[in-house]
């Protein structure tokens, strides 16, 4: 796992900076640190143990008097990390982490006054249009709707706030989204003095999202400052025990012999209550898919190979024999459908209807597919009673019971292929 810690702290000599700090390296595996408003002049060797260890290395922007101040800090026994550059308000670094991979990170301490933040966007615009992926994170002193902000006066569309959104929109940062609590700030006042402000966020380019495509972005409960840390996780765990969601592919039903095992599954005798019947037979079709089909990538290279060699020898002087083409046939045409097989695969993926012919493999239908993959992914639910789970397991059991109390209040029974096909498709499965 990789992870990325993020934190306004508000004073990192402070102890219980120190303390809280430890406490999330520990629990998160976290490989690489970004501290703003720092509020330190100068840290020596001897603070940075103090803080957080001797294994960590360190990188500071010194603050203006007692405000501002940004530091950087990595593993050095795992992660490498070269500066670019650094101004008032941003780091820029190269990062190698563990897995090899390198990343461009940002360190953002964004001004409260828009003309001067405005420096910001013109000096690292330039930076994160390179081919690298990138993330660029810190508080950017600056909310973009009205949804991110609670108290105090009403949210407007100033011109910072358009000036952020176009940097955003013109060098294809997106924002990750977030788990967790909703907003990042708050003034710490009470009752109607309250404020509360999303002023902190992570944005990645899209070949970060390639990359990473299940990164995710939590923000940690707010303990000594008025900003919640985020942590961002660049490879979150996956289901538990090998658990996985079984979900209907359209491309069996380019396939005859999945008719007869809905129909032997379907009809199967026995007690059996819908949603057990549909279970059954969605695990009966996913497990004839792994035994029978072949990789669909790995088969349309062997085919275009063979179908090569074959219209080679077609050139030649000999030519084919009638063995060779009728091979040279039915290789042919088990090409085409492989070919509408993989266009099925991924415009069920991507859920892009004006796909045309020859598009499968651009470079913008896979970031449309990666992209609907990400948000398809359901990292955290409310239960009933209002609890917030982000277990996977978890998640799971609750949207099966939802599945399985609809399915009764339904009690549908369908009795052919395309029924049985557009029901699961409608139960997103």
């Amino acid at each position: 796992m990789s992870s990325i810690l993020f934190w306004n702290c508000r004073g990192a000599r402070k102890k219980q900076t120190g303390h809280y700090l430890r406490s999330l390296i520990s629990n998160n595996e976290v490989n690489f640190v970004g501290l703003i408003e720092t509020m330190v002049q100068d840290f020596s060797r001897l603070e940075i143990n103090k803080l957080i260890g001797c294994n960590w290395d360190f990188f500071h922007v010194p603050a203006v008097g007692k405000s501002g101040g940004m530091l950087a800090l990595w593993r050095k026994d795992t992660v490498q990390f070269e500066v670019v550059m650094t101004m008032e308000q941003e780091i820029v670094g190269n990062v190698v982490l563990p897995n090899l991979q390198k990343w461009g990170i940002v360190i953002v301490y964004a001004s409260k006054e828009y003309h001067t933040r405005r420096l910001l966007w013109n000096q690292i615009g330039p930076l994160v249009s390179s081919d690298l992926p990138i993330i660029v994170r810190g508080d950017f002193n600056c909310c973009l709707n009205q949804g991110e902000k609670t108290g105090g006066r009403k949210f407007s569309y100033t011109i910072g706030a358009q000036e952020m959104a176009d940097f955003m929109f013109i060098n294809d940062m997106h924002d990750l989204g977030f788990m967790g609590q909703k907003y990042t700030w708050s003034n710490n006042k009470s009752s109607n003095s309250k404020i509360w402000v999303r002023l902190d966020r992570v944005l990645m380019n899209s070949i970060g999202l390639r990359l990473a495509p299940l990164a995710t972005v939590k923000h940690l409960i707010r303990i000594a400052s008025y900003h919640c840390p985020l942590m961002l996780n660049l490879a979150p765990n996956e289901l538990k025990n090998g658990t996985r969601w079984l979900r209907f592919e359209d491309i069996w039903i380019t396939y005859p012999a999945t008719w007869k095992i809905v129909w032997s599954k379907w009809h199967k005798q026995g007690v059996g209550q819908p949603d057990e019947i549909l279970n059954r037979t969605l695990k009966a079709l996913f497990f004839w898919s792994q035994n029978r089909l072949k990789e669909l990538g790995e088969l349309k290279i062997a085919l275009e190979s063979r179908i090569k060699e074959l219209q080679m020898i077609e050139c030649s002087a000999d030519g084919l024999n009638e063995e060779q083409d009728g091979e040279l046939r039915r290789n042919a045409g088990e090409l085409n459908s492989t070919l509408a097989r993989l266009a099925t695969w991924w415009r069920q993926r991507a859920k892009i209807k004006w796909i045309e012919e020859g598009d499968a493999n651009s470079h913008f239908f896979h970031s449309n597919a990666s992209g609907r993959r990400r948000g398809n992914r359901i990292m955290e639910t409310q239960k009933q009673n209002g609890e917030c789970v982000d277990d996977p397991n978890l998640i799971q059991k609750e949207f099966w019971h939802f599945f399985v109390s609809k399915w009764k209040e339904r009690q549908i029974y369908v009795m052919n292929w395309h029924d049985f096909s557009q029901e699961i498709g409608s139960l997103n499965i």
